[in-house]
């Protein structure tokens, strides 16, 4: 098995992209999903809800994950081995599951703008860990399970390398 290591920072670099991308997205377009609510009570006391459209946020949140998964898959890792695509995967889930370890148990260190820079890197596989958490009611498996999303690429990856044969 031969790994070209110059492509190992392709799957890390995607993901962290379109994580940020579809975040950026996600609060662009954050009119669609979201929607508020305005009460008077008796005594003239206005308040004012934002609540989310769990339909709109979960169908927003699946067509971005399969249009990373197709972007990812048919552009930018066909040329890979389904091996290096496995590889270069392993180090993004690596850096996810250890993110959200320390998040979880440093809870109190982490400045929360800091913490949430980091979630918003992994928003792109947040349907997994949505549709997950929504079954199970266990935050901490849907989080990790939605973390091993990039092993999703390894299918749109090649067999193996050709061969440059030296005449």
């Amino acid at each position: 098995m031969n790994i070209r290591l110059k492509t190992l920072w392709r799957v890390p670099a995607f993901c962290l992209a379109a994580g940020w991308l579809t975040s950026n997205l996600t609060d662009y377009l954050s009119r669609f999903i979201y929607y508020d609510v305005t009460t008077t009570r008796a005594d003239g006391v206005v308040t004012t809800f934002t609540y989310a459209d769990p339909v709109r946020s979960a169908v927003w949140l699946a067509v971005v994950f399969v249009l990373v998964l197709l972007i990812g898959g048919l552009l930018f890792f066909r040329s890979m081995t389904k091996a290096e695509i496995a590889l270069s995967a392993a180090i993004i889930v690596a850096f996810y599951l250890i993110v959200n370890i320390l998040r979880q148990t440093f809870f109190s260190f982490f400045p929360i703008a800091f913490g949430l820079t980091l979630v918003r890197l992994q928003e792109w596989s947040g349907i997994i860990s949505f549709f997950l958490y929504s079954v199970t009611h266990h935050l901490g498996l849907s989080t990790v399970i939605s973390n091993l999303a990039p092993f999703l690429f390894v299918p749109f990856g090649k067999k193996a390398v050709e061969q440059i044969s030296a005449e």
